[in-house]
Order: structure tokens, then sequence, then C-alpha cells
């Protein structure tokens, strides 16, 4: 990625510093913690619809297609910590999730609901709630007569002119459009978009004044070799992403316009079947500048085929998109996995994003976002959350799931974001066809953290951080968590990071630069039964010894630990490495299947590694790890403490070896790293270690 591209990517943004700051009163425990939340236990909703999703305050409005059918909208309170539905219809529509409402907040604060069935007819629905913000009451149905099959709806208001839009696929399945002036209360038909030979897939966005963007596809990917395709309508006119005039956009049934006479931002290259895109998200930065997402199938199958579908669909990626004003630059970030289902061969777990911040995405995969291997060693992968962030010194993207060894799919992310907050809501369950499903609504919150000071950037960047990670099938996916956490301390605090992920087996493994252990400030230790050359692992012996801290994550209490007879000549072992610097025994672990219920240690709740974290109790998913006695040393403090089946065990403490300050945390299962508590818990001891 160019650095252009990056400055792109993070101007306009604001600090996004990932952990609750209990300070935010008012708003429910479990929110506060980033609990995962289930807000319906029956709902579903299409990707070609917006918004599907509104955060007013502290109230999340979203819609949904129940499994029967039935339209909901469904209101998340914050503060109360609870979810409840409005049914908008019900045995009109039959079940398909294409079929799910766009929500608009009027200016009177009424929500204004429009959808529409999967090209069963000619009619677009519409109700607009009773009361400001309130879902409860609906005024009745209302319809409008088009003029041909319709399906989605896209609805957005212009403050400049008063107009409210609804993009919908209509006639010949193009896009076509209706316009209202009393927002919603009654519509007229506005016109075709653009008309071609395909049936086109677009995603819209609007900056809420004067510009609907689009972007654009010519076909189903099934039918064809499609390219991405951008533009924008703005006082009656139609515009290429230079702001080059396309022309007056049609008020009539018909349009001179197709997809192609926009400006192409990804090129499929339609003479060919190897990488065929399809729409997936699009938001405007701050400074109204479009920023997109999309998949791309590489391993589609012939054009048009729709029985030998078992040939493809196993190779999608994420790409996103950026326009400065002058130029387009895309890249791919992430492996997407696997076709959902057969038929559907296009049909991924999808990518969001931040509405904010353009470094930051959150994707649906079954497959590692980085490598695209399996999630599952036999193969049997289920479909997981990511969160996505874009590293400003590596360029690429780190990755920690929200989701992790699920028993069910979780697909089709939405983010919602203000300045104080971003919530993300995703389906659970089972998704056989998009007329066959059984999913629900899951729901996390996460509150920003205070930015941090010019000062204190600056005093973090003369700190060095190293992490030491192994890749390794019970290692707890470092790879992925400990990247993602150190470009967080880099990105939002400013201290410098390097990851190191050694290389070799775990009798001779090594680190590619052992001037990155020599150099560091502070050493973050997450590795698991590695033999080390002599000279590296003397450098972490001389680090100790210079009365530099360390922090041992989860598996450093067995890091060093492999038998004498196996270890590869040049390398050695530490085993006192456990007793004699974290300070404990390792006698083994709770029953896997058992979450660990993690609660303050009260007597020393004023410790600064502590500051911020609950008083109440929190749950990891990972199983507890057996490790008293601690070391008798008074220097010695539990910090939290965890209970999993009848195992009650210290999971957090500090202490000192010589002048060297040492943390270490049994914890760190993979989706501990997108729970607030344990992402505030390693910065506060990231932070008291450099003190």
């Amino acid at each position: 990625m160019t650095s252009r591209l990056l400055f792109l990517l993070l101007c306009g943004t604001f600090s996004l510093q990932f952990h609750t700051l209990w300070g935010q009163k008012g708003f429910a425990d479990a929110i506060r913690k980033g609990e995962i939340q289930t807000l319906s236990e029956d709902g579903s909703w299409c990707w070609f619809q917006d918004d599907r999703a509104v955060l007013l305050g502290d109230k999340v409005i979203f819609s949904g297609v129940t499994a029967s059918g039935a339209n909901t909208v469904t209101a998340w309170d914050l503060r109360k910590n609870q979810a409840t539905a409005s049914v908008l219809s019900e045995h009109t529509l039959p079940a398909d999730d294409h079929n799910v409402s766009a929500l608009m907040v009027r200016t009177d604060g009424k929500l204004l609901s429009v959808y529409a069935g999967h090209s069963i007819d000619s009619l677009i629905r519409y109700r607009i709630s009773a009361s400001k913000g309130d879902i409860r009451s609906w005024s009745e149905e209302k319809t409008i007569k088009t003029n041909g099959r319709v399906c989605y709806s896209n609805v957005y208001r212009l403050e400049d002119t008063g107009e409210t839009f609804n993009f919908y696929r209509g006639n010949q399945n193009n896009p076509h459009f209706l316009v209202s002036t009393d927002e919603g209360e009654t519509w007229d038909f506005g016109g075709r978009l653009f008309e071609d030979f395909g049936r086109a897939y677009l995603r819209y966005a609007s900056d809420g004044k004067s510009k609907i963007h689009f972007i654009t596809t010519e076909e189903h990917p099934r039918h064809y070799n499609n390219s991405i395709y951008h533009g924008y309508y703005e006082g009656g006119n139609l515009y290429r992403s230079d702001g080059t005039l396309v022309g007056p956009i049609s008020r009539t049934a018909n349009s001179p316009y197709k997809p192609t006479d926009f400006t192409m931002v990804y090129d499929g290259n339609a003479a060919t079947r190897e990488d065929v895109a399809w729409t997936s998200d699009i938001k405007l930065n701050a400074q109204g500048n479009p920023y997109i997402a999309f998949s791309v199938t590489k391993d589609p199958i012939t054009r048009g085929e729709t029985r030998n579908t078992a040939l493809g669909g196993f190779d999608h990626r994420y790409h996103v998109a950026s326009w400065d004003g002058t130029t387009w630059t895309e890249q791919e970030i992430a492996y997407a996995g696997s076709r959902l289902y057969p038929g559907e061969n296009e049909y991924t777990g999808l990518i969001t994003l931040h509405p904010r911040n353009q470094g930051l995405v959150y994707i649906s995969t079954d497959v590692d976002p980085v490598t695209g291997k399996s999630l599952d060693a036999t193969g049997q992968s289920r479909y997981e959350i990511f969160r996505g962030q874009l590293s400003e010194k590596t360029k690429t993207w780190t990755w920690s799931p929200l989701t992790y060894q699920s028993s069910e799919d979780n697909i089709r992310p939405i983010v919602l974001a203000d300045n104080e907050k971003e919530v993300v809501l995703w389906l659970n369950g089972r998704y056989t066809t998009y007329k066959d499903y059984r999913l629900s609504v899951k729901g996390k919150v996460f509150f920003y953290g205070k930015k941090a000071t010019a000062d204190e950037r600056t005093a973090a960047a003369n700190k060095k951080i190293t992490f030491l990670i192994s890749e390794d099938p019970n290692n707890y996916e470092a790879t992925w968590t400990i990247p993602n956490f150190a470009n967080g301390l880099a990105e939002e605090k400013g201290y410098r990071t390097a990851v190191q992920l050694g290389e070799g087996p775990r009798e001779g493994y090594a680190f590619p630069k052992k001037d990155e252990i020599a150099s560091a400030d502070l050493l973050v230790v997450f590795i698991r039964r590695v033999a080390l050359p002599h000279a590296q692992l003397q450098l972490i012996q001389q680090h100790l010894q210079k009365g530099k801290p360390l922090i041992g994550i989860r598996t450093a209490n067995h890091a060093f630990s492999v038998p004498e007879e196996q270890v590869t000549d040049g390398h050695q072992t530490w085993w006192d490495f456990v007793p004699e610097i974290l300070g404990h025994e390792n006698r083994g672990y709770g029953p896997a299947d058992a979450p660990t219920i993690v609660s303050l240690v009260k007597k020393n709740k004023k410790h600064p590694i502590l500051r911020g974290i609950p008083t109440s109790s929190w749950t990891s998913q990972g199983n507890i790890y057996l490790i008293n006695p601690l070391s008798a040393d008074t220097s010695t403090k539990q910090l939290l403490r965890g209970s999993a089946a009848t195992f009650d065990e210290p999971v957090a403490f500090v202490r000192q070896v010589g002048k060297s300050k040492i943390f270490y945390t049994s914890l760190g299962y993979p989706t501990d790293f997108t729970s607030p508590p344990f992402q505030l818990l390693l910065e506060n001891a990231v932070e008291w270690a450099l003190k």
C-alpha cells in the first residue's frame, strides 16, 4: 500500500481507543463490559438495503426479517440492555431476507421504514413511527405501485432540497427511484438511474446534504465477470468520481446510461472468469469522499451455471478502495473464505466498513484472514467475526476475533458509531438459503477511550515494546491477536512496537531479528514451548538483569519448556523462567469447555493496573490455568482471580524480580483481545511496566 493511500485511510478520523471507559455512567453493566448480547432470537437481513440499523444516542434500532417472513424493527436500549421488537408486516410477504426494510430518521425524529418483496410484485411498502425514536406504534402500511417487479430499498433525505429518495431495483432489474417532498408521507415516481443488459447490484451512501453516492456491478456475479464502478447524484445530475458530468438523471422509466458510464474502481476483466467482483459496502469520510468494500471470487464456476455449483466458490477475497478527490486506490485485505451455500457461490459472510474510520473494518470469514487456512484443523470451520485495523507502520491489516470456535455461523456484520462508542451487530445461526434460515441477532458495544495527548504520545514514542510470539495450534492464535494489539498501542498511544514471530520447529526455534529483543524497553512474551538459540535466550535474560520489565500472557507459563532430550544443538530451554521470573507453578488446566469467571481482588483494587477495571465479575471464554501456589515473595500481588467448574485460581498478578517489574496473566484466549476489560488490563499493565 502506498503512503498516500495510508494517509487517505486515516485522514479525517479520530482516536478509536479500543476499550470501555468505565466512567460511562448509566449504561448497563454488560454493555459497558462489551459482552455479546442476543438482541433477537429470530432475525435476518440482506445487504442491499440501507440503512438497516441506526444509532440514536443510547438506542440502537435495526430492521430484520424472521424465519417465517415477518418484517420487524427492533430497538436495543443500551442503558437498560433491553431489546424490544415491533412487527411491521406479517403473512403478506414470504420468508426471504431480501424483504428487509430500510430505515431513515426524519427531521421530526420519527422513523420511516420502507420495504418490498423479493421481486414478487410491483409494490413498495412503508410505515412511519407514531413518535420520535419510538418503534412501539406505527402508521398503517401504505403502498406505492411501480412499473415492474421491485426489490430492495435505500432511503436518503437531502437537506439542500428537502427531497427524500428511495433507490430500489425495479423494472427489468435496473435501479429506479422514488421521490418524496414530505419525508416519506407520500411518494412519486422519480426516474431510472441507468439501464443495461444485466441485473446490477448497487450500494448507496449519502452525505445528507446534496449528494447520493453509489457503487455498482454490471450484473449478478453468477452471470458476468463483474467490475466495480462509482458515481454520484447531485442537483439533478449524475457524475463520475472526479466530478465529470455524465448527464442529467432520467426522470422517466428509461435511462440513456449504463454502469460503465461511471468511474471504474476495480477491473474484474470482463474477458476472463478469474476475478469476479460484488459490491459490499460504501461510506463517506469527513471530507465527503467515498471509501468502499467489495468481495472478489477467485474461483467462480462457468457463467450462468446453476447445476455444477460444487466446482467453485471456495476462494473469496475482501477488498477496500478509497477516493482522495483525484484517484481511486484499492487493495485486497483479507481472505473471505468459502461461499455460504451452493448455488449462490459468490455469497460471503460479508465485510462492513466503519462509518467514521477508514482504517477499521469488520468481516465474516471461515478461514484465517491473513493466510486463508481453515479455522478448524478438521476443515469444519464456522464463519467468525473479525475486527480489522490498518497498521500505519506496516501498511497491513491486523485482526482480532469477536467470535471464535463457534458452534454456529456468524455472518453479515453491521457497524454503527458516534463520538462515544462503536456498536457491532451480526447474525448467528443456520443460513441454508436466503429463504431458509434460522438466525439470531447478536450485538456488542465498545466505548472509546480518551485520546492520548501530544505530550503522552511523545513520551510513549521513546518506549520500545517487543512482542515475542510463536505460531502453534495450541497458542491461542497469538499470530492474530498480538499484531492487532501491538498495532493499537502504536496507533492510539504512540508506542514503538515490534512483533517477532519466530521460525522453525519448537525444538529449534529462532526469532528473525534479535536486535528487536536487545533494544526493547519492555518484552511481552506469548510463546508456547520453544527452545531458543543460546544468544537469543541470553538477550531475554540480560533484559531482566538490566532491570527492564516483562509481561507474560497465558502460554508464557510454559514458554521455554521443552524436554531437554528433544532440544536442537545450539538451542536451550529455560524451565526456571516460570517459577523464578513469573513466580508460579504450571499445574495444567481446568476443563476445556468451562469459561472463566474473572473477578477483581478487592484488597488490591487501587493498583494502577486495575484502574477502570470493573468491580463486578466478567467472563473469559478460555479455560482456566492452574497456577497456584504463587511465589511467597512479598512483592507478589494478586490482581484478578478466576473461577471455572470447581477451580478458583489467580489469573493476573504482579511481582518484582531484582529491579524488573513482572506482570503475568493466564488470560489471553483469542476473544479476550476484543473484551474491553482484558484490553484495558493489558494497556494498564504496559503503562505500569514502563512507568
